[in-house]
């Protein structure tokens, strides 16, 4: 059920039996394992039980996301990073054909169209984002919005400035006062 409402995973289970009665010191037990669960799988890279960063018309953080394009291939796609997701926004076009040596996220790409999140556009050689669709990295929102195998670090590009989303977030830590010789690169 949680992997549902998060709408970041396909269940196949489609049946939703009854519950059985349980011993509410056992329900307890239930809740607090679940918990745990939901608490550690985002620190070992599995987002798919976080829900889905929520775009809105006025952002309240003190220091917004500035808005990135990629544009390449003729396609043309936006972007702002929300909850510490990088979420392409709803009307940006992702290229309908991929390229013979694609291999990085074409899966999730074939999920994203399975599901409706990315239909088929005005025009022929495109698709479009029919939802505000959250990824992981800059390079696996590039890959499944340019269907080739894509640093996103260096196509994603602020639209006021056109710094690069690398430069961008190296500027954002040293504003921040880090120093990135010493932080890891993920």
């Amino acid at each position: 059920m949680m992997a549902g409402e998060a709408s970041r995973a396909r269940v196949m289970n489609g049946t939703v039996p009854p519950r059985p009665p349980l011993p509410e010191a056992d329900v307890s037990d239930m809740e607090y394992f679940l918990a745990q669960v939901v608490m550690m799988l985002p620190v070992l890279g599995f987002s798919f039980l976080q829900p889905s960063p929520r775009v809105e018309a006025a952002p309240m953080v003190a220091t917004p996301s500035p808005l990135f394009r990629v544009s390449a291939a003729g396609v043309r796609a936006e972007a702002r990073i929300i909850d510490g997701q990088f979420v392409v926004l709803k009307g940006s076009m992702a290229r309908k054909q991929g390229v013979e040596s694609w291999t990085s996220y074409r899966n999730l790409r074939s999920e994203l169209v399975e599901n409706g999140r990315l239909v088929e556009g005005a025009d022929p050689q495109m698709l479009v984002f029919a939802d505000n669709v959250s990824f992981d990295s800059p390079s696996a929102a590039a890959a499944v919005v340019l269907a080739a195998n894509s640093n996103g670090r260096i196509l994603w590009k602020t639209a006021d400035t056109g710094m690069t989303y690398s430069d961008w977030q190296a500027l954002q830590l040293r504003m921040a006062g880090v120093d990135e010789a010493t932080e890891e690169v993920s």
